[in-house]
């Protein structure tokens, strides 16, 4: 067989790899999520829909938060109308508590406890200001990522926390900040001179914070544009429009954002400049019920009147996109099939990766799938 170079031998071709599935249901990832803001938590218990079930979240008698189904191994009752006695759960009906482990450590009224009263219980991490929960299997398979703009360097940043609910999937939240096409479809930005790519390696993403404990549990991606500049004497509101969405900085605009797939981080600049970040949680209460959550903040410039003004044209920003993001995903129709075209290499990389997590949660039930 003749090659494609004229050499008369037989070239290899490569394997064209399969396109993701489009799953109906909530379709989880193994991963970390967010649960509840843990100023929220208090002593507890806390009832909450997480993962397609009921869980209950309270605090042990170290203050660690903690988090197992809702229903009593023993009659099912709803531990959450319980109460938390010496840092255990204990059930309104017959006073079985639990501990920390899903572990029943008392009954009343029975001197030996059988080896099969306890619950499973779900590990957790509280960091970034919420309570985070690992679904998917028994021991977590990576650590909770760091965020330094809020553990390291607080005072750097002036922002807010931002709670938003949606019928959207877990997979359409996160894949939203990498399908950078729709950043001019939808939200009317229209860029020149774009550059977009699938990073490589975790280092690429330091500015968002240190690397995650797997690679393999890491999606990255850079972005930037050149929003178009009309004369302003010809069309005001296109100038103006290009002016605030670059915060009156610069010309260019750019975006690094890196994640798990539970959420993610970002750090946005204008000609190189930081002006934000943004941690983003998922909270997957259940098939087409989700909240994405998170703190978003503008980096301090030393002019109070100029980190006000950048503040107030993020919170903006921030708002105004979610609400056009939002009445999409909740009338999106997941489970069909799809037709990618070339600027969709990156989130065909993206919903791959986040298909392979998927694919690592033993999680009993697989919630909504």
């Amino acid at each position: 067989m003749i090659g494609a170079d004229g050499s008369g031998e037989e070239l290899e071709t490569a394997p064209v790899p399969a396109l993701p599935p489009n799953p109906a249901g909530a379709n989880i990832a193994a991963s970390w999520y967010a649960a509840i803001r843990g100023s929220r938590l208090g002593k507890g218990p806390h009832r909450m829909r997480l993962f397609g079930r009921e869980v209950v979240l309270w605090r042990d008698g170290r203050g660690t938060a903690r988090c197992v189904p809702a229903h009593c191994p023993h009659q099912g009752a709803n531990l959450g109308l319980g109460d938390v006695v010496d840092g255990q759960l204990r059930c309104p009906f017959h006073h079985w508590r639990f501990d920390g482990t899903g572990a029943c450590s008392a009954i009343p009224g029975v001197s030996r406890i059988p080896t099969t009263a306890r619950t499973r219980s779900y590990p957790t991490r509280e960091a970034h200001g919420f309570v985070w929960v690992w679904y998917g299997t028994a021991e977590p398979l990576f650590e909770l990522p760091e965020f330094p703009a809020l553990s390291d360097r607080p005072r750097r940043y002036l922002g807010f926390h931002y709670d938003d609910a949606t019928t959207g999937t877990v997979r359409q939240l996160l894949e939203n900040a990498v399908d950078h096409q729709h950043f001019s479809a939808l939200h009317g930005l229209d860029l020149e001179e774009v550059d977009f790519r699938v990073l490589t390696a975790q280092s690429e993403a330091a500015d968002n914070g240190p690397p995650l404990s797997r690679d393999d549990a890491w999606f990255g991606v850079r972005f930037s544009g050149r929003p178009w500049r009309p004369p302003l004497r010809r069309a005001p509101f296109a100038w103006l429009t290009a002016v605030v969405s670059t915060f009156a900085m610069g010309r260019r605009m750019q975006l690094l954002v890196d994640g798990w797939p539970g959420g993610q981080r970002f750090t946005a600049y204008v000609d190189g400049t930081e002006i934000y970040k943004v941690i983003m949680g998922i909270v997957p209460e259940g098939d087409r019920v989700t909240r994405q959550v998170g703190w978003a903040g503008v980096r301090r410039t030393g002019r109070w009147h100029r980190t006000l003004f950048h503040y107030v044209l993020f919170w903006v920003q921030n708002r105004a996109g979610t609400f056009q993001d939002v009445p999409v995903y909740d009338s999106t129709r997941n489970a069909q099939p799809t037709v990618y075209v070339r600027y969709d290499n990156g989130l065909l990389r993206f919903r791959r990766y986040y298909q392979s997590w998927v694919d690592r949660a033993a999680d009993d039930g697989k919630a909504g799938t």
